[in-house]
């Protein structure tokens, strides 16, 4: 089934993150399991789990930038992450060859990115922080409870978000999959970052803790220290995928970074 959330449903989030903090987890009763002599236990066939088809809608909002439209497209195999748009600008992800794609119609190319393990080590101690707090005004999506999230580096507010907890956990995995082939990516150009731009929280969320955020449910409404923030539309959790959107133009020529960074050889050892 579609579900939209709308523009008054938005409105209410924001003003919930603006309130204090009225109900916490453990004022919450555990439920009791009812005697074993009460239930009749029977066997029941192992379901395979239904195929993931999901699709999501987020308005984002960025300093010196229009606000612009993000979809991201997830099924089993591929997510698919464009300006609402099926045009050949996008960004691909197999999911089972771990690799990222993104595609520029502006070039005819597509940029490669394959996983690769974070090898380096923060030339800082990172030392994280998480205050949860439940927000009592604001509605439920599909009974979940939405709760306000802010995520800490040493002390810093680096990222902010209100999470329907343990909602949609098959495309919050496949989005944390996708953060973490790029911090792979990241970590290998670490080394070529001046010291004076490391940031503490962008050496967490880009590099050494890139899914934090998504292990909690997915993002309603989150924004981070530079002043990114996007609003979840619309979503729908049995999206009819057109198979279309997860093919590479075959005309664009593939390149990656590593590639680019190889040095030219020296003329002299050539001639």
């Amino acid at each position: 089934m579609k579900k939209i959330v709308g523009v008054f449903f938005l409105m209410l989030l924001l003003s919930a993150c603006e309130q204090p903090a009225t109900e916490s987890v453990a004022d919450k009763p555990e439920p009791v399991a009812p005697a074993a002599a009460d239930v009749a236990v029977a066997a029941e066939p192992v379901q395979k789990p239904a195929p993931l088809q999901v699709y999501l809608l987020y308005k984002v909002e960025e300093p010196g930038v229009e606000p612009y439209e993000s979809r991201i497209i997830i099924t089993d195999e591929y997510i698919r992450l464009d300006e609402n748009k099926d045009g050949n600008d996008f960004v691909l992800v197999d999911r089972k060859k771990e690799t990222v794609y993104s595609v520029s119609s502006d070039n005819d190319a597509i940029l490669v990115v394959k996983r690769k393990p974070v090898t380096v080590t923060s030339p800082i101690e990172l030392h994280p922080d998480t205050v949860r707090t439940l927000e009592k005004n604001a509605p439920q999506i599909d009974g979940r409870e939405l709760a306000h999230y802010i995520f800490k580096i040493n002390g810093e507010a680096c990222q902010d978000a209100m999470i329907a907890e343990g909602l949609m956990k098959g495309a919050t995995e496949a989005i944390a999959e996708y953060r973490n082939i790029l911090a792979g990516q990241h970590a290998s150009t670490f080394s070529s970052t001046p010291a004076d731009l490391r940031n503490a929280c962008d050496m967490a969320m880009h590099i050494f803790q890139p899914d934090r955020y998504l292990q909690f449910g997915l993002p309603v409404h989150e924004r981070d220290h530079t002043g990114y923030q996007r609003s979840l539309i619309d979503f729908d959790d049995a999206y009819e995928v057109n198979p279309a959107l997860f093919t590479l133009p075959a005309e664009f020529g593939q390149f990656s970074i590593d590639e680019m960074q190889v040095a030219p050889a020296d003329p002299a050892t050539t001639s």
